[in-house]
């Protein structure tokens, strides 16, 4: 597994405990069910990213791959292709509480823009064939100059970029 995968999981990882330190204490979400009925609480329909993709995603949108369309079966070694499918699988699970709308809205808003990117030629199975993975490497970075990001910040705590960029300054 390389590198930018374990980033990823990583993030991944930090962002559930937030969220879980965030609800701790709190009530399940209450929900409105197909039914009408108030206070369901919610429970995805595929508990874990692998088995939505194995179980939904994969085979609801195969597609014939070519030099056009991209798809590795060790998807789960890409970076880029585990936060895209994780939001996909994320807004899917409650798009689908809105039963009149939200899968319209889920193909609109999220399915239809990210799709083309996921599976698209220059997207993260870009060096990948049907009978050959090749892993994603990170984007090389040169680390900061000391003092390069001291001074107006554009929002508090944050680390971006001086006023020399020509964004406005606090």
């Amino acid at each position: 597994m390389g590198e930018p995968v374990r980033a990823v999981r990583r993030a991944s990882q930090a962002e559930l405990q937030v969220a879980a330190r965030g609800m701790a204490g709190a009530a399940p979400p209450a929900l409105d069910g197909a039914d009408g009925r108030r206070g369901q609480v919610f429970e995805p329909c595929y508990p874990s990213l692998p088995e939505w993709v194995d179980g939904y995603f994969a085979p609801m949108y195969a597609r014939p791959l070519n030099s056009a369309v991209r798809w590795c079966a060790q998807w789960w070694d890409h970076a880029e292709a585990i936060s895209r499918l994780e939001a996909l699988w994320r807004s899917w699970e409650a798009a689908r509480f809105d039963v009149l709308r939200g899968m319209a809205v889920w193909y609109r808003d999220f399915l239809d823009p990210q799709l083309p990117v996921l599976l698209g030629a220059a997207g993260p199975f870009a060096r990948c064939a049907p009978d050959r993975h090749t892993p994603t490497e990170a984007l090389p970075t040169v680390p900061a100059p000391p003092g390069h990001f001291d001074g107006p910040q554009l929002m508090p705590g944050s680390h971006a970029a001086r006023s020399h960029t020509g964004w406005p300054a606090p």
